[in-house]
């Protein structure tokens, strides 16, 4: 139940519980005064004024909105409460007596008056008298094409005579106004508690669970039975906790990362400039003395300066892509045109060094992405391939095809491979196997970590994976706009 429905039940609750119990109340000390007054304790009349409210009281018991209540009715038995020795009622029905009580000698105060008058001619009439030491009252009524007559007489009483049935009746209206008051107060405490309960007790627990995220600990995690407003609050609080954890840990493995290729790149910057250097020391101290060692000097330091110039492009371009698509905007691109360029482009090269690329496009697509970036990707997987092949007979097979609305392009070599634990770890920064170490003035580490940002940046996916025999296969997944014929 929502806090808004225990919010209108509890002041519907509010309204008509009091009154229920109330009424309770008033019911059993009505039947209280009525077995008080069968006990021979009953209300006596003392003057004009408690005369007037006794038979408006009968008036009301005996007669309703459709006629004449059945004799049977409670209040009936009300009408027992007033001293039977004092008073005499008369109901008639048609001039046929239908309901008497009290005492009938009083029957005759007042008699001659009605008997001398020209009132019960008339068909509706009410007349109250008070005389010495009586009070009459005496209506005539048409209901239902029917007459009825109430006559009513009192006989003055002392006023000790009741003292008994007016402090019981005095009692029970003071312990009807108490009990509303104690039903009104107790139900309002009751249904306080009940909506704060369900208010203050889950806010204390998003409290401790603040408190606990503060602390440091973000493993909490709040639970809520009620189907209410607060569940989805516990929900979002916990997606929070959660999210918080996550990003922690992500910020705790890029730290770890950032250091690590801090220290790699230092590394991998120091090796060459050591090397540039020692050669250009030796330049100096003419340790190269003949013009064939100057022009092998030459030629090392400018390897090794190629080298940085390969390392620092690869790093611009690793940091330009951390800035998203801003940096490097996105075009269409029709992927068949595309390698098809890419391999011509590229094909003197290969054969320079003894590699074999084939291409076989199955089905054509177009995509949303950068030819800079494709290029890169296909460049530094192919690249990576070649350089640590163990085949002289090298070949590399390019392949793309289209399923589901998806670009499928995949590259794979007939090399060593890689071993099983390292290639979920082959696109980490700087990341080599024992193998590719002993080649580690042919690379920079960063290759496949490009390729996988820039994969990535394109809404794709890269997935490196061992083919048998042997050899490596890289596939790369990106989300095409439309599909094209060959």
């Amino acid at each position: 139940m929502t806090i808004k429905n225990r919010l209108i039940l509890s002041h519907v609750a509010v309204f008509i519980v009091p009154i229920m119990m109330t009424l309770l109340v008033i019911v059993v000390s009505g039947l209280g005064l009525i077995i008080f007054a069968r006990n021979g304790n009953h209300v006596y009349i003392e003057n004009a004024w408690e005369f007037q409210h006794a038979y408006e009281a009968v008036h009301h018991i005996i007669f309703d909105e459709d006629g004449i209540r059945k004799e049977n009715s409670i209040g009936y038995w009300l009408i027992g409460l007033l001293a039977p020795e004092q008073n005499y009622i008369l109901v008639s029905e048609n001039e046929k007596i239908i309901y008497t009580y009290g005492n009938e000698t009083l029957h005759g105060i007042g008699k001659s008056f009605f008997q001398t008058s020209d009132l019960n001619l008339k068909p509706e009439f009410t007349y109250t008298s008070t005389l010495e030491n009586d009070f009459v009252h005496f209506e005539k009524n048409m209901l239902d094409d029917k007459i009825y007559q109430l006559y009513f007489v009192s006989e003055r009483s002392l006023h000790d005579k009741d003292e008994a049935l007016e402090d019981a009746l005095e009692i029970t209206i003071g312990f009807v106004v108490f009990s509303l008051a104690v039903f009104v107060l107790t139900t309002s405490w009751l249904l306080a508690r009940f909506i704060l309960n369900n208010i203050l007790l889950p806010l204390k627990k998003l409290q401790v669970g603040a408190e606990k995220i503060r602390a440091g600990d973000l493993e909490v995690t709040l639970t809520h039975a009620s189907d209410d407003e607060i569940k989805p609050v516990m929900e979002t609080f916990n997606l929070m906790a959660q999210k918080l954890a996550k990003s922690l840990h992500e910020s705790k493995l890029q730290e770890e990362s950032r250091k690590e290729l801090v220290a790699s790149i230092s590394h991998d910057l120091r090796t060459p400039l050591t090397t540039i250097k020692a050669y250009v020391e030796g330049l100096i101290d003419n340790v190269a003395d003949t013009p064939e060692k100057k022009s092998r000097y030459l030629l090392v330091i400018k390897k090794k300066a190629d080298e940085l110039n390969n390392l620092i492009e690869q790093l611009f371009l690793f940091s330009k892509m951390s800035l998203g698509e801003k940096a490097i905007p996105f075009e269409k691109i029709d992927l068949k045109s595309l390698l098809e360029f890419f391999v011509s482009e590229n094909l003197y090269v290969w054969q320079k060094s003894q590699a074999n690329v084939d291409l076989q496009i199955q089905s054509n697509a177009q995509i949303l992405g950068s030819f800079l970036l494709l290029e890169r990707i296909l460049s530094n997987i192919i690249g990576n391939s070649i350089k640590y092949r163990s085949e002289e007979n090298f070949l590399c097979k390019i392949n793309l095809k289209v399923e589901n609305k998806v670009a499928i392009l995949s590259v794979s070599d007939n090399g060593i491979g890689v071993p099983q634990n390292s290639l979920q770890r082959l696109t980490e920064p700087f990341y080599r196997t024992d193998k590719a170490r002993s080649h580690t003035e042919n690379g920079t580490g960063l290759g496949l970590s490009i390729a996988l940002k820039a994969v990535e940046m394109m809404n794709g996916s890269l997935n490196i994976e061992n083919v048998n025999p042997h050899g490596l296969k890289v596939v790369i997944q990106l989300p095409i706009l439309k599909e094209l014929n060959l």
